[in-house]
């Protein structure tokens, strides 16, 4: 039978991100002999309701916000978030994870985004104070027993991105102190991933895995994701 994995978001074929995590998949389909199918589905018509009864068995944040359905895509991530079925968000896909944690975790009912409503009086999200538009980053794992390092199984990595939003530093203490764990941070000590520990894989990362797998060489958060995803069912 073959696993679908759901990629939440708009696609659009003039960013050149989400063709490089179209790319990414075909990288790591190469890697299982079951079949596995991805499917874009878009923030204003995905059912979260009736998407992971017997049809999906993960969930894949793209890239690309804002969301036409923003509020769909928070409702989604909260229910895969209490179902442990796998999530695994990029760039505004990691930020809405964020906002959704911060409401539904946290209590901060009025947690948004700075990008779509800047006049909110809680901007979990804000805008960096230098853009990561077409940016690398030499990053460090500073939890060594997280799941994400578990996977890479280093310290370092190279984070590539296309964002110009990432968390307010003003809510990590509210975060972490509600089971947020901060998984990456850059050399200027900035969040750039996180997951939830008790959850079977619910990791979000500002920085795009996509933009450094290669044919070669699959992203190996990616690969995990997928994993973690086809076991699920």
């Amino acid at each position: 039978m073959t696993k679908r994995i759901v990629i939440l978001g708009d696609f659009n074929p003039a960013y050149p991100t989400q063709h490089a995590l179209n790319d990414s998949v075909r990288h790591v389909l190469k890697k299982f002999d079951e079949e596995i199918q991805f499917d874009w589905v878009g923030s204003d018509v995905l059912n979260y309701k009736t998407a992971f009864d017997k049809l999906y068995c993960g969930l894949w944040i793209a890239p690309g916000s804002p969301y036409k359905d923003m509020e769909n895509v928070l409702d989604t991530i909260s229910f895969t978030r209490q179902n442990n079925i796998p999530t695994f968000g990029n760039c505004g896909g990691f930020q809405h994870m964020v906002i959704e944690y911060a409401r539904n975790v946290c209590g901060i009912s009025h947690a948004d985004h700075e990008e779509t409503d800047p006049g909110s009086k809680d901007l979990v999200i804000s805008k960096l104070a230098c853009s990561l538009v077409g940016q690398e980053e030499n990053l460090t794992i500073v939890d060594k027993h997280s799941k994400l390092f578990n996977i890479i199984k280093k310290e370092q990595l190279l984070g590539k991105y296309f964002c110009n939003y990432g968390i307010n530093s003003k809510y990590l203490d509210a975060l972490k102190s509600n089971g947020f764990k901060t998984t990456v941070v850059s050399e200027d000590g900035q969040v750039r991933a996180f997951e939830i520990a008790d959850h079977r894989f619910f990791i979000g990362s500002l920085f795009q895995p996509a933009l450094t797998s290669t044919k070669k060489e699959p992203n190996p958060l990616i690969v995990e994701f997928v994993k973690e995803s086809i076991s699920w069912q």
